[in-house]
Parts: structure tokens; C-alpha cells; sequence
């Protein structure tokens, strides 16, 4: 299997990756590549399992910065633009572009990468991971037709697809996840099965969104109220401590009750302070762990009066106390 890239902006004008074919790997390798030229400093992480390939990237670029890309293999992607944007353009008509804005991500199959990458953005951190038909079945075994619907559909006739027309905002739930495997501080095989893992649940989550079809209902929105939903988030991130009301978001982000409330939860899959909660909840392990800060300051910094309250929250979300962090570093 092989990737080609070419792009004035690097160094050898074109960069040649080659992989064993279906990305097999009795065990986990490593990689690192550094860029340091003058339209690129940043670095790459690879990490090989057996079928799945992660690439971890940050870094600085000058746009815009153009790449032509092709794969000699099928394309099964989950790309998270956690910081810029990412525009691919096919040279083949019959394919599908795909456009993922900052703090985005989606899901995709292509059945031949041929095209151009855009990105627009002077600084990049993403978590893209690829995989194989194979990989997927034997995940989810003799079910594997159920749960993946019409991608399921896609990949057997080998189409195409996107899970979501319009790329999804990364939520708190899965900025966690993302957070796990790109600080994994495991080795060796005790690593390799803690990543399956997260791209298993991964996995579970997009399937299970795309099973009850909420994808379907969240691609209607117009551009403006989508826009309007994001930056209603926005402000509930930045407002942890004292949340405004559903009146008073209403009123902010200029959008009714019943619309803020209806759309929010086809953007999110959650209502408004279920959200919360959700933000709240993922803040405060940040707090205890890796600022050390006391239950009782943490339940006061993301909006508990009552560090009890706090603590019987944090233990419904998560089933064990948030002292436990303190010790085991969960």
C-alpha cells in the first residue's frame, strides 16, 4: 500500500509513504517525522496496529497550503480537525469532497483517493485514523450489518460515503477520548489494546448516532442556525461556573426557545444542560488531575455550590468517585 504526496511546500517536492498491505502489524510500531522547513514545523506521530493506522499532527504551516494526495488503496478515515480545517478536493467527479472546519470531524469511506488537500489555517492539531474494511468486521463480527446501516451498504458496494453531509462539532465526550489516546503513556501491548479500545468506542458512538438517524436530522439545519448552535456552545463552554438560562442563551445567540432547545440537541445528540453537565463533568477530571486541585475547589470552579452535589454528579457520569483520580490518575 502506498501514499503519495506532492506540495511545492515540502522539502522533497514529493514525500512516498508505504505500509504493509491491510496495515497488518503483529505488534505496535511508532514513528515520529519532524518538519522543519519554511512553510512547515510540526511534527507526526504514526502509530501502526494491526489494520488501523493513527496519525497525530501539530503544527505550524503557511497557507495556503496545497498538497496533492493519492492512495493506492481504499480509504476508511475518521479525520478530527481538533485546531484548523481541512478541505479535500477529488479529481474524479464520481468521488465526494470533504470539508472539515476547525473543531470539527467525520467519518468517511472513499474508494480511491486521487485529488487536492487544502488547508487554510496557520496552525494544525488533528487525530486522524484509518482502517480497513477488515478491521471494521472484525470488530463488530456477525452484526457488523446492523450497526453500520447504510455505510455498511457503501462499503459492500464500494461507494463513496460520508456520515455526516456536514461535519460534526467534537463534543466533550469525545474530546476526552481523543485526549486518551494521543496522551497514552502505555507501551508496547498493553498500549496497542488500550488504542483498540478507544477506536472501539469511537466507533460505537458514530454507529449508534447513525442507527437512530440523528445524523439526518442535524444535516437539515441552515448554515446560519448551525453557526448559531456553535457559538451557543461557545458560550456555555466559556460559563461552566455560572451557565446562563435557556432564556437567556435564547436571548445571546438571537434564536427562540423551542429552536435553541430542538437544535441544539440535533447538533449535539444531547439536551442543553445534559451538555453541560457533560462539560462540566470532563473539566473537572482536568482539574483534579492534572492541576491537583481539591474536590471541593473543583466542585466550586465548574458550578457546584455543594462539593456532595459535585461528587454524587461526578459518580453517576463516570460510576466511581472523583478522589479516585488522585490516586489511579483514570
Amino acid at each position: 500500500m502506498k501514499s503519495v504526496f506532492k506540495s511545492d511546500s515540502f522539502k522533497e517536492k514529493v514525500v512516498v509513504r508505504k505500509f504493509a498491505k491491510g496495515f497488518k502489524s503483529a505488534c505496535l510500531q511508532e514513528e515520529t517525522i519532524v518538519n522543519n522547513s519554511t512553510l512547515v514545523k510540526g511534527e507526526t506521530k504514526e502509530i501502526l496496529l494491526d489494520g488501523v493506522k493513527i496519525s497525530i499532527r501539530k503544527g505550524k504551516i503557511t497557507p495556503p497550503f496545497i498538497v496533492e494526495v493519492e492512495h493506492d488503496f481504499p480509504f476508511l478515515k475518521i479525520h478530527f480537525e481538533i485546531e484548523g480545517s481541512s478541505k479535500y478536493s477529488p479529481s474524479n467527479k464520481r468521488s465526494i469532497a470533504v470539508d472539515i472546519p476547525n473543531g470539527h470531524y467525520n467519518f468517511f469511506y472513499l474508494s480511491k483517493v486521487k485529488g487536492t488537500l487544502r488547508y487554510d489555517s496557520t496552525y494544525r492539531k488533528t487525530l486522524e485514523i484509518i482502517f480497513t474494511k477488515a478491521y471494521l468486521q472484525r470488530v463488530f463480527g456477525a452484526s457488523f450489518k446492523d450497526v453500520s446501516t447504510d455505510f455498511g451498504v457503501a462499503l459492500e458496494k464500494d461507494l463513496p460515503f460520508l456520515m455526516w453531509q456536514q461535519s460534526r462539532p467534537i463534543t466533550a465526550q469525545l474530546h476526552h477520548i481523543i485526549k486518551e489516546i494521543i496522551y497514552c503513556t502505555y507501551e508496547g501491548g498493553i498500549k496497542k489494546a488500550y488504542l483498540e479500545s478507544k477506536i472501539t468506542e469511537i466507533l460505537s458512538l458514530f454507529f449508534d448516532t447513525l442507527k437512530n438517524k440523528e445524523n439526518l436530522v442535524g444535516d437539515r439545519l441552515p448554515q446560519e442556525d448551525y453557526s448559531k448552535i456553535l457559538y451557543a456552545e461557545s458560550v456555555l463552554k466559556k460559563n461552566l461556573q455560572n451557565p446562563p438560562t435557556i432564556l437567556e442563551l435564547s436571548v445571546i445567540t438571537g434564536i427562540n426557545q423551542f429552536k435553541l432547545k430542538q437544535n441544539f440537541k440535533c447538533v449535539f445528540g444531547k439536551p442543553i444542560f445534559t451538555y453541560v453537565t457533560e462539560l462540566r463533568m470532563e473539566e473537572a477530571k482536568k482539574l483534579i488531575r492534572d492541576e491537583g486541585c481539591t474536590i471541593s475547589e473543583t466542585a466550586y470552579r465548574v458550578g457546584y455550590k455543594n462539593p456532595q452535589h459535585f461528587t454524587a454528579a461526578f459518580k453517576r457520569k463516570y460510576n466511581y468517585l472523583p478522589s479516585r483520580l488522585k490516586t489511579s490518575g483514570v
